[in-house]
């Protein structure tokens, strides 16, 4: 018997069978993000850095020499690398000549790095602050004294820019040759059953139904993935839970909601899952009336579930050595409640140690231009696990502008996964910010720019790292090589 895993598959850890769990800390995990938001509010002690006007850059494919050439300028009082663009803290005196550049625009008054949050244009259970501005994706704020009252609140007042002044970043302006990797003639199969006119139906279909918590859409769209769960292979369950209805403002009643949950059995090591997950609810300007305008939600998040549904689709066939579970999540416009409610019921089953890996999508259907911008997040813990995804990107969807970023917050349904010391992955857009229908009626499929092109790159990525976790090389129909 003979299985291969590659070796950066093990060396970042996909085989976790002889490692233990570190053993988890006595804080409550729901107030884990609490706290980190507070923190990062809090930041380190140290000199006041300079307020001054900023501009912004766009920086794409500039490299990575070039971008530090512009950073060190004299003129340049401080910068945050957002991806796609730059953000410049310029003396006074320069911010004339900056806006003199054709990449340039200005940027927010008196800002400084002390005062500069940043946070994703993401859903939260309460009315966040206005953002200054939006720079590569990412909303931005300026700390304002009124903040300390609303510091319980996590996701409304965003983070600090980390100590490397890196929000997120190019892959192409990392300085590090973009890896391209042998292609293995079972991955370029695989990848070549990606369908993304058909992943853009099951978009159009789930659209079509009011997924709103409190909508009966919701249920209909619940039986119509378990049923293209079903059509795919997958053993399936509903996994009920109550959603509480003090969620709301003003309190709604308690409802009963059900994540749609499918598994593709391992046939070396059942035992050992890798979880693709998204959410399937939806919500347009009003998060807690299921029956106020139409809700489509085409891109957030019809887009991940129906990208869930293709993988599982793609995977039918494929013997694998580890178990695949697919998973399409309520709750999540409700603050991830879904996904939480999951995530402990494995807890509390003991099933938790199971979970390998965990894959998320959200929003993956709109790109601004054709370069067609893709982001990847997770934890600075889980960092390696950027290129591991990247190298495959730049092999297998050379199209993607791929972005990473280490700097990801409690905004989609990878959090609680990464909460319990599970690498975990977003794969998405370039954020939230750059998509003007989100949590709109307006939120339907043809207002999606480059949805095909776009989600068909994030897929055969996201199925190139899935064929290497779960191990289509050495296992056949006759479940051996």
């Amino acid at each position: 018997m003979l299985v291969k895993l590659s070796p950066q598959a093990q060396e970042l850890g996909v085989d976790r069978r002889d490692n233990a769990r570190p053993e988890e800390p006595p804080m409550p995990n729901c107030l884990r993000p609490v706290l980190s938001a507070m923190l990062s509010l809090i930041g380190p002690v140290c000199v006041a850095a300079p307020i001054t006007d900023t501009v912004i850059l766009d920086i794409h494919g500039r490299g990575a020499e070039r971008v530090a050439e512009i950073t060190s300028q004299p003129s340049v009082l401080w910068s945050a690398e957002f991806g796609n663009e730059l953000l410049l803290g310029v003396s006074a005196e320069s911010r004339a000549h900056w806006l003199t550049r054709a990449d340039a625009r200005p940027g927010p008054d008196g800002l400084s790095l002390d005062t500069l949050r940043v946070r994703d244009h993401v859903c939260t259970l309460h009315d966040p602050p206005p953002a200054l501005d939006v720079v590569g994706g990412y909303e931005i704020l300026r700390v304002e004294p009124h903040w300390s009252k609303l510091a319980f609140h996590p996701n409304l007042l965003g983070a600090k820019v980390p100590p490397s002044g890196i929000v997120s970043r190019e892959r192409g302006n990392s300085g590090t040759a973009k890896a391209v990797l042998p292609t293995d003639p079972s991955v370029v199969s695989l990848l070549s059953q990606i369908d993304s006119e058909r992943w853009f139906q099951t978009v159009s279909d789930l659209a079509e139904m009011n997924r709103n918590s409190y909508s009966a859409g919701l249920n209909t769209a619940r039986d119509y993935i378990q049923t293209q769960f079903a059509n795919a292979g997958l053993s399936t369950e509903l996994a009920p839970y109550t959603l509480p209805g003090a969620n709301c403002q003003p309190t709604n009643v308690n409802i009963e909601l059900s994540n749609v949950v499918g598994k593709k059995l391992g046939n070396l090591w059942p035992n050992e899952w890798v979880v693709i997950g998204a959410h399937y609810d939806s919500r347009n300007s009003v998060r807690c009336d299921g029956t106020v305008n139409p809700q489509p939600g085409a891109n957030d998040n019809a887009s991940g579930c129906a990208g869930v549904i293709e993988l599982a689709r793609v995977f039918q066939n494929i013997p694998t050595a580890r178990t695949m579970v697919f998973a399409c999540f309520s709750g999540e416009e409700q603050g991830l409640v879904g996904s939480n409610r999951y995530v402990g019921a494995l807890e509390a089953s003991g099933e938790l140690g199971n979970v390998q890996h965990m894959i998320n999508l959200d929003m993956m259907g709109h790109a601004i231009d054709n370069t067609l911008s893709a982001r990847i997040e997770t934890t600075t813990t889980h960092a390696n696990w950027l290129t591991f995804y990247g190298d495959r990107a730049a092999t297998y969807a050379p199209e993607l502008n791929l972005i990473t970023s280490t700097a990801t917050q409690a905004y989609s349904d990878h959090w609680y996964f990464l909460d319990r010391g599970i690498p975990a992955m977003f794969t998405w857009e370039n954020g939230a910010g750059i998509y003007p229908h989100y949590h709109q009626s307006t939120d339907v499929p043809a207002n999606m720019q480059r949805a095909q092109p776009l989600a068909a790159g994030i897929l055969k990525m996201d199925a190139a790292v899935l064929a290497d976790l779960v191990n289509i090389y050495g296992v056949f129909a006759d479940q051996f090589e």
